[in-house]
C-alpha cells in the first residue's frame, strides 16, 4: 500500500472515528456485530441486511453498518473504525479483495472476529461465508448451453477488483472450454464491467454487437443487474432470440424470465445468507473456533490457503421452475408475471 493511499486511509479513519467517539462508551457495555458493505447499488444487498438483522436482534446483539459506496479506500477507513468503536465480530462485504487485508489483520490482532462475506478474501483467519460459487459459474453455463450450444457468445464479467470474477468464471469454463476447445462456441467479446453497473454492460454489449454486426447468440452476464443492461442493448436492436444469463433472483431478472427476455439468473437466497452470516458471526464473537462452526468446511483461498468457510448451495431458476421462487414468496406473482403474454411461463397460467 502506498503512502499517500495510507495517509488518505488513516485520515479518513481519524476522521470517522472521531464522529463515532461519543458512542465509545455506550458500545462497551452492548453486544454489536458491525457489517461493512461494499455497496448498495444492488437489488440484493438489501436482501442479505435483512437476513443479518433478523438473526441479530433476536439474539440480542446490535446491527451497526458502514456502506463504503464502492469506494476501497472509504472501507478501509470504515472498518477501522468500527474496530476502534468496539464491536464483537466484523462482516465484511470486501470492495477489494486484496485491499481490505490489513484491517482484516488490525481486526484480527484486536481479538475480533472477522466473517468474509460473499467476495472471497485471502485470509485464512476469517470464515467465508458465501455461496458455492464455482457451482454458480457452472450452472449458469450448464442453462445457457441447454437453450444455445454453439454460435457466438460474449462474456460479461463483473469487476475485476473482485476476485469472485474469477470463481465464477471457473465454474462457467468447466461447460464451456470443452465447447470453445472443438469450435462449437466462438467467444466474439469479453469484457469486465466497473463495479457491475449495468450502464456499463450496456455499453459493452452495444460494443460487441457493433463489432460483429449483430451475429451473437448467447450474452453470458455475470449478474441480474448487468443482464439488465445487456437486455436493454439487445432490445435495441431488435434481438429478442439471444441467451441471456444473470445472477442473485433480482425482481426485473425473473420478470424477464418469464417473459421469454433472459434464459437463467442463479437464485442465491440473500435472506439465507444474510443469516448463516449473522449466525456464524454471534458464534465467533461468544468464543466459538472456526472449525466448531455449523456446516462448515475447509476451503482454498486464491493463493491456496486453506480457510474455514460456509457455504450455501445455488439454484438455477429458468423458465421451466419459476415456481421455486414464488412458493419461497421470494417474489409476488403479480410482479413475477407482469406484462407477461399468453402463453408465457407456466408459473404466470
Amino acid at each position: 500500500m502506498s503512502k499517500s493511499f495510507g495517509l488518505r486511509v488513516s485520515a479518513l479513519a481519524l476522521v470517522a472515528a472521531a464522529g463515532l467517539a461519543a458512542a465509545n462508551v455506550a458500545a462497551a457495555e452492548s453486544k454489536r456485530i458491525g457489517v461493512s458493505w461494499r455497496h448498495f447499488q444492488e437489488e440484493r444487498w438489501k436482501i442479505d441486511e435483512a437476513g443479518i438483522q433478523s438473526v441479530l436482534g433476536p439474539s440480542g446483539y446490535e446491527y451497526v453498518s458502514t456502506d463504503a459506496q464502492a469506494d476501497p479506500v472509504k472501507q478501509l477507513a470504515d472498518v477501522e473504525s468500527l474496530i476502534a468503536t468496539g464491536v464483537d465480530a466484523l462482516i465484511v462485504l470486501a470492495q477489494d479483495s486484496q485491499a481490505i487485508l490489513p484491517v482484516l489483520e488490525t481486526a484480527h490482532d484486536a481479538g475480533i472476529p472477522v466473517v468474509a462475506y460473499d467476495a472471497p478474501v485471502d485470509d485464512p483467519k476469517s470464515v467465508f461465508v458465501s455461496f458455492d460459487n464455482v457451482a454458480v459459474g457452472r450452472l449458469m453455463a450448464e442453462a445457457m448451453v441447454a437453450a444455445q450450444p454453439d454460435g457466438n457468445w460474449a462474456l460479461i464479467e463483473g469487476d475485476s477488483a473482485h476476485s469472485i470474477v474469477n470463481v465464477f468464471r471457473e465454474g462457467q469454463m468447466q461447460v464451456l472450454q470443452p465447447l470453445i476447445d472443438s469450435g462449437k462456441i466462438t467467444i466474439v467479446g469479453q469484457q469486465n464491467i466497473e463495479n457491475w453497473r449495468p450502464d456499463g454492460a450496456q455499453a459493452a454489449v452495444d460494443q460487441i454487437l457493433t463489432a460483429n454486426d449483430n451475429n451473437v447468440q448467447a450474452v453470458l452476464a455475470m449478474n441480474d443487474g448487468m443482464s439488465g443492461g445487456a437486455a436493454a442493448a439487445l432490445e435495441a436492436q431488435g434481438l429478442s432470440n439471444v441467451a441471456l444469463s444473470g445472477q442473485d433472483g433480482e425482481t426485473a431478472a425473473l420478470n424477464r424470465i418469464a417473459k421469454g427476455e433472459q434464459t437463467v439468473t442463479i437464485w442465491k437466497n440473500a435472506t439465507n445468507l444474510g443469516q448463516a452470516a449473522a449466525t456464524a458471526a454471534i458464534a465467533l464473537a461468544e468464543g466459538s473456533t472456526p472449525a466448531s462452526l455449523s456446516d462448515v468446511v475447509m476451503a482454498k483461498t486464491q493463493s491456496g490457503k486453506d480457510q474455514p468457510a460456509i457455504l450455501l448451495e445455488p439454484i438455477a431458476v429458468t423458465a421451466a421452475n419459476l415456481n421455486l421462487v414464488l412458493d419461497a414468496n421470494w417474489i409476488s406473482k403479480e410482479a413475477l408475471c407482469a406484462g407477461v403474454s399468453g402463453g408465457g411461463a407456466a408459473a404466470c397460467n
